[in-house]
């Protein structure tokens, strides 16, 4: 089926609804995975709170003091943390006031006292 025949006695826009309603609630079909993310079945979900219990376990026992706590296995369905640093660029002057006032501290700085 085409889009071509859209419309016709072929492929109604009625067939049109139901393929995509049936698309939609698989889980491993594209669509489902682009409207509502990526589907884990329970046992994946499980396998990697398992591998997560056990870095961490190992973590513990290892005993060194400033190694680092594992991170856990992304799932698809978390966040990323990420910073947003402002919403648009600055105007030219602002940066140049900014960039004089840094330098001026700057300098101040590397004066010897009198």
């Amino acid at each position: 089926m085409t889009l071509d025949a859209l419309g016709t006695e072929a492929f109604s826009w009625y067939d049109l609804l139901s393929m995509v309603t049936h698309l939609q609630r698989d889980p491993h079909s594209a669509l489902s995975v682009e409207l509502h993310g990526v589907h884990w079945s329970i046992e994946a979900q499980l396998t990697a709170v398992v591998a997560d219990q056990l870095a961490i376990a190992n973590w513990q026992r290892a005993g060194k003091k400033h190694a680092p706590r594992p991170k856990p296995i992304a799932r698809p369905w978390d966040k990323p943390k990420t910073q947003a640093l402002g919403r648009d660029a600055i105007p030219i002057a602002a940066f140049d006031d900014w960039w004089d006032a840094k330098a001026a501290q700057s300098r101040a700085r590397k004066k010897p006292p009198a």
